[in-house]
């Protein structure tokens, strides 16, 4: 389950270089920090939560937790836990 979270946080950080180029905080940003204090804005989460919804292929739920939204790292291991 840990390769599957690395790979999942990789690709999440590939859609946000997609959204916001190469040059962006997204590069070296922690995997735990939190992306809206890093700037990103919540037009720029949804955008990101549509991207993962066809990458991942899953439909987020309308009662999702603040939390999970929060990092790179809280959204993958969302992401894999509905997958098992």
């Amino acid at each position: 389950m840990a390769d599957q979270v690395t790979e999942t946080r990789q690709r999440i950080r590939e859609l946000l270089i997609e959204m916001h180029g190469p040059d962006s905080f997204v590069r070296t940003v922690s995997d735990t920090v939190s992306l809206r204090q890093q700037g990103l804005s919540s037009a720029a989460l949804v955008s990101l939560l549509v991207r993962m919804e066809d990458a991942f292929g899953f439909e987020w739920d309308d009662d999702i937790q603040p939390e999970v939204l929060r990092s790179i790292s809280s959204l993958a291991e969302h992401v894999v836990a509905l997958r098992v």
